[in-house]
């Protein structure tokens, strides 16, 4: 395994995506009751001279195949600069979901007057149904939803995005990490945002820390394989502007929406990152202890809970940087500076939330955040089985990087697609609250040479 981690590629996301849900059930699932929005995502990719990023290029043959390439390689890219992530900017609501591979993804699905358990009086209308009930999105339907897709289906869903990244240097080994020091306002992270609140006394404004419910839940995944791409998407490589006679291999082959999935098999990776594994806001566990959680997957040719423990990477608590001065976050006083400058009168706070976040930092919050490190070793936090107490989760080793799980190992000078996705896991022990909160993500990826 790789002992050096030198940063490879740093990616930017800020999404501020309101959520407004209620408590269905019992069971660790919540659910829309309005349509929160993602009124916008910003991605952005640093690299050096390690390793570079290209954004997906599409183009669809003449037989209805749509073929995958990279486009020009750099050391740095903003997916809002690219038109093939235009969607990014439109998406529809977020809603819970499950998964452990990322190819099978699963809906929950809740008792109707129409069903016969209801009729006989055995369970109430909207009590959720169990797992082998819930609906198997195998084709990306709920995947990437537009405004008018979800209303159209009565639900939210999840978000992918597709990259391309080349070590040209030579062999690595994949990781998501974080800096663990956290004095240069990088690493991954994935918190609530604060949102502001008038003062008391009517004279002004200030932030209020959310209650952290969607940075409790929430996963990012990425999906990577080394299927080739084949013959025709290298000829259009070849024919592309972005085309470098130094790479003649494409690897990465997904699915496409609508299109049957291959079932996740050998060649597949799939890494789980999960932030603030150790946040319960709703009290559902105490907090700084860690809960397992197995996602809804297929095991053999059932649907059950699946674990996960050899893809999971899991992370400690991220926090907003205290001031130096000891008072409040440096967040806060930036927020405090920025408002002196605003013409406030006649706003309402979610426009001057809107601002301060949209506006004056270009949703750029990274500066503000120290990122938790990550446990060294997953394998660590299972052998204290489903619940690791809040003492035992202290004392497991932290790392700039999760060592035991990896997102694939990049080939010298042979570009690989990687497929990220952004979902809420309805698993999660602290999926069981109501939230109105908009949330930043910010993630890293680093790589170690390979043994």
């Amino acid at each position: 395994m790789g002992k050096i981690y030198a940063k490879l590629v740093a990616i930017s996301l800020s999404l501020v995506l309101s959520l407004s849900v209620v408590v269905m059930s019992s069971y660790a699932w919540f659910v829309l009751s309005e349509s929160p929005m993602v009124t916008g995502i910003q991605v952005a990719i640093g690299g050096g001279n390690t390793i570079l990023i290209a954004p997906d290029m599409t183009e669809t043959g003449a037989d209805g195949q749509v073929y995958h390439y990279p486009g020009h390689f750099s050391d740095t890219m903003i997916f809002s600069q690219h038109d093939s992530y235009d969607y990014l900017a439109e998406l529809a609501p977020l809603s819970p979901v499950s998964t452990a591979d990322g190819v099978n993804w699963f809906l929950p699905t809740y008792y109707s007057s129409l069903d016969m358990a209801v009729r006989e009086g055995l369970v109430p209308s909207g009590q959720l149904k169990p797992i082998e009930y819930f609906y198997r999105d195998e084709l990306l339907e709920y995947a990437n939803l537009t405004v008018e897709e979800a209303e159209a289906l009565g639900t939210g869903g999840y978000i992918y995005l597709d990259f391309w990244v080349v070590a040209p240097g030579g062999d690595f080994t994949l990781r998501i990490s974080t800096d663990v020091e956290g004095d240069d306002g990088e690493g991954s992270f994935l918190l609530d945002l604060m949102e502001v609140a008038p003062d008391e006394d009517g004279d002004g404004y200030h932030l209020e820390p959310s209650q952290g419910t969607t940075a409790a839940t929430a996963r990012i995944g990425f999906l990577a394989n080394r299927s080739s791409q084949g013959d025709q998407a290298m000829v259009l490589y070849l024919r592309s502007h972005g085309f470098d006679e130094r790479f003649t291999q494409l690897y990465g082959s997904y699915q496409e929406p609508g299109a049957a999935t291959r079932q996740f098999g050998s060649q597949e990776r799939f890494l789980i990152y999960e932030p603030n594994g150790d946040h319960h806001p709703g009290g559902a566990a105490a907090e700084g202890s860690y809960v397992v959680t197995n996602p809804v997957g297929v095991a053999g040719a059932s649907v059950s809970e699946v674990s996960v423990m050899d893809r999971l990477a899991v992370q400690r608590t991220n926090r907003w940087a205290m001031a130096q001065s000891g008072t409040g976050t440096d967040l806060e006083q930036r927020f405090q500076a920025a408002v002196l400058g605003m013409k406030t009168e006649g706003l309402e706070p979610d426009q001057i939330q809107s601002a301060f976040y949209n506006d004056y930092l270009q949703r750029q919050v990274a500066p503000y955040v120290r990122p938790g490190a990550f446990i060294k070793r997953t394998e660590d936090i299972y052998k204290y089985g489903p619940l690791t107490t809040a003492d035992q989760f202290a004392g497991l080793d932290g790392s700039g990087a999760a060592e035991d799980v990896y997102i694939i190992d990049l080939e010298r000078n042979v570009p690989q697609r990687i497929r990220m996705f952004i979902w809420l896991e309805g698993q999660d022990v602290d999926c069981t609250s109501s939230t109105d909160s908009s949330f930043a993500v910010n993630i890293e990826l680093a790589g170690g040479t390979m043994e």
